[in-house]
């Protein structure tokens, strides 16, 4: 029997791929779908739209689901930040999150509710969507305030005021103290951050500093949010900024160019609210966690002198910034799942991206990170400045070097805010006047957006193919050597030649024909 579950074990994996593909391709397609005119609602005509009530505000979500291949829905931890405020000040908010709620969902709560302003997190992904979105909740609610934010809003500014009229007030910046004081009643003028319109014009405000003290902000404790649709795992966000300058990365512009933390005591204090509210896994979201490694190796330390039992993800994890000593101490604690943006495996086309990190430190923390048995993902980029073929190459090959659980190669983007946005226009590999956000499901697409210095449109595009079996072979890989040793209680290390055929065999199943061949033969014998 052991040898019948080994043998179907390798074709249950490539069953299972199948069907995540398809259910992401379904998502993928359910998300674009057009938004009904809001006039041909009944229920719109059936209520008193001039009905709004002071001091009420309604926080929405855009639907981002094709954006995320990992999970059906991401807790927003910004609008759950955006929501303790308001609660703290008083004000009555209700939350709608269009990746788990309907838009019929959305007009029932606010023609119920009757909220005076609607607030809305927008990033540059499918802002045309969210624009025409915006466009209908004015239609049907005409005297509702519409407040837009997050990094779309900060990135381009009064940009987004031209490009949608029906946007009220936006907000650059952190959110946490400008919109209480909007909601409150303050003159626009004085809310440092605000963007408003005066007839014609659009004004801004001022720059808003950023929230120094971390500690000072309350955290998200998601009430009226659906939290068991999000999965058992609670994510978390313990410090915002980053002093790097690396060029696809818009982080620096919208959060600031200084790290700024919560403090070990802050951090205890939210882990052990949600520790007794039953949560056992938590996802660190922060986009450089590690910065301060006297902070997490102190945070390890209460952890295990509770005793806690508890297993983190971290997903913001630079390569140089641990150590083996530190991963140690952060298994101690209860890491299991660690992120590493690599980016690329050459070092050349690292100094283009500014990534401020060289192959060999990426090797170093990997090497001991796998080692030391976490579940380790890493992220690449394909299609970066200076890049060519080799470079590339040498990508795949570090992907496949170390016994990682995942790797992912992204199709390199320009969003607005960052530096390669800025790059690709001046080399005129993007008109600005078409398309000029990014739009589908940009990251995963196997199809090119823009040629490199060194490499044509096709040539990025035969690359982001190749990409996706690398993707497929080091899953199957991994999983098939953890299926192994569960079986027979022994390592297989990755130098033995069987496991590099088997890995073969797994890119070569990849195929269209080949891969529905196995999955028809085994699926008989295959039992999740």
């Amino acid at each position: 029997m052991k040898l019948l579950n080994f043998l179907a074990y390798p074709i249950h994996l490539l069953n299972k791929q199948m069907i995540e593909n398809e259910l992401h391709r379904q998502v993928k397609k359910e998300s674009h779908i057009d938004i009904a005119l809001l006039k041909d609602n009944s229920f719109i005509k059936s209520m008193n739209r001039d009905n709004i009530k002071d001091n009420r505000v309604i926080l929405v979500y855009p639907d981002y689901r094709s954006s995320n291949v990992f999970s059906d829905a991401y807790l927003p931890v910004g609008l759950g930040y955006i929501a303790r405020a308001l609660e703290s000040a008083r004000i009555e908010c209700e939350v709608i999150d269009l990746n788990i709620d309907s838009i019929d969902d959305l007009i029932y709560r606010i023609g119920k509710f009757c909220p005076e302003f609607i607030g809305i997190s927008m990033m540059s992904y499918r802002c045309k969507e969210t624009y025409k979105l915006l466009r209908n909740l004015k239609y049907a609610f005409p005297k509702v305030k519409i407040i837009t934010g997050g990094p779309h809003v900060t990135a381009n500014r009064e940009k987004i005021m031209m490009e949608c009229p029906e946007i009220d007030i936006g907000v650059v910046g952190e959110g946490e103290v400008a919109i209480v004081e909007i909601v409150r009643g303050n003159s626009l003028s004085t809310v440092k951050g605000a963007l408003y319109r005066e007839g014609e014009t659009v004004r801004f405000a001022g720059e808003r500093d950023f929230i120094s003290n971390l500690d000072e902000i309350p955290f998200p404790t998601y009430r009226g949010f659906k939290l068991r649709k999000y999965g058992k795992s609670m994510q978390l966000a313990w410090s915002r900024g980053c002093p790097y300058k690396c060029i696809f990365c818009g982080a620096p512009r919208i959060l600031g160019k200084r790290w700024r933390k919560r403090s070990v005591q802050g951090m205890m204090e939210e882990l052990n609210y949600w520790y007794e509210r039953g949560y056992r896994n938590y996802y660190f979201n922060d986009s450089n966690f590690a910065v301060d490694k006297t902070r997490v190796w102190d945070f390890c330390e209460e952890v295990i002198k509770r005793s806690l039992d508890v297993h983190f993800t971290s997903d913001g994890l630079r390569c140089d910034h641990v150590n083996r000593r530190l991963l140690q101490q952060m298994r101690r604690a209860g890491f299991t799942n660690l992120t590493f943006g690599a980016e690329s495996g050459s070092n050349k086309v690292l100094r283009y991206l500014k990534k401020g990190e060289t192959r060999e430190q990426i090797e170093s923390a990997v090497a001991a990170a796998t080692d030391l048995r976490f579940h380790v993902t890493l992220f690449f980029l394909i299609g970066s400045p200076g890049e060519d073929m080799k470079d590339v190459k040498q990508s795949f090959q570090l992907a496949l070097k170390y016994n990682v659980d995942r790797v992912y190669f992204f199709n390199l983007t320009p969003i607005p805010g960052t530096e390669f946005y800025d790059w690709a226009v001046a080399h005129g590999y993007l008109d600005e006047s078409e398309g000029r956000y990014p739009e589908g499901n940009f990251g995963f697409s196997s199809k090119a957006l823009l040629p490199t210095d060194a490499m044509t449109i096709d040539q990025v595009t035969r690359c982001l193919k190749q990409a996706r079996h690398i993707e497929r072979q080091v899953q199957m890989r991994y999983s098939l050597q953890e299926h192994l040793r569960r079986l027979t209680g022994k390592e297989f290390p990755l130098n033995k030649g069987y496991l590099k055929a088997l890995s073969w065999f797994f890119s070569f199943c990849t195929t269209a024909a080949v891969y529905r061949f196995l999955v028809r033969v085994a699926r008989p014998f295959v039992h999740d």
